[in-house]
C-alpha cells in the first residue's frame, strides 16, 4: 500500500504557479487570503499601511505601502491622491470637480493638483468604451 504526504499548506494557493495573477496576500483570521486585482474597487493608504476595499464591501489591512501594493498588483489602477489609488471599472462618476463615486458607493477625493489629468483620463475611458 502506497502512502502520500499531505501537504500543510495545501490549502494556500501559490501565485506563481498562475500567469498573470495580479494577486496580493492578505491576512484573514489566521489565514491567508489572495485577493484578485479584479476585485478591488479602491486602495487606502495611511502611512506604511495600505487598506484594500472589494467589491463585496470587505476592507483588508496590508502592512505595505501603497506603492508597494501597486507593484505586487502590477495593474493600472489610478493614483487620484497621496492616499488614495481607484480601479477605474469601478469608477461611476465624477459627482463634484474634486470628488469620485466608486459602485461601492464611496466617494474618494482627489486631489486638487490631479484633477485635469484626472478628468482628461475619465473622459478618455468613456470615448473608448
Amino acid at each position: 500500500m502506497k502512502t502520500t504526504l499531505m501537504n500543510p499548506f495545501s490549502w494556500i494557493v501559490n501565485p506563481a504557479n498562475i500567469e498573470n495573477a495580479n494577486l496580493i496576500a492578505v491576512h484573514m483570521n489566521g489565514k491567508i487570503l489572495w485577493v484578485s486585482a479584479h476585485e478591488i474597487t479602491h486602495l487606502e493608504g495611511e502611512g506604511n499601511y495600505t487598506y484594500i476595499h472589494t467589491r463585496q464591501g470587505k476592507k483588508h489591512l496590508v502592512s505595505k505601502t501603497l506603492k508597494v501594493v501597486m507593484e505586487i498588483l502590477n495593474v493600472n489602477f489610478i493614483r487620484i491622491h497621496k492616499s488614495y489609488i481607484v480601479n477605474p471599472m469601478y469608477v461611476v462618476a465624477q459627482i463634484e470637480p474634486d470628488t469620485l463615486l466608486l459602485s461601492c458607493g464611496r466617494k474618494v477625493p482627489i486631489a486638487r493638483r490631479r484633477m485635469r489629468e484626472i478628468q482628461e483620463m475619465l473622459v478618455g475611458e468613456c470615448a473608448a468604451a
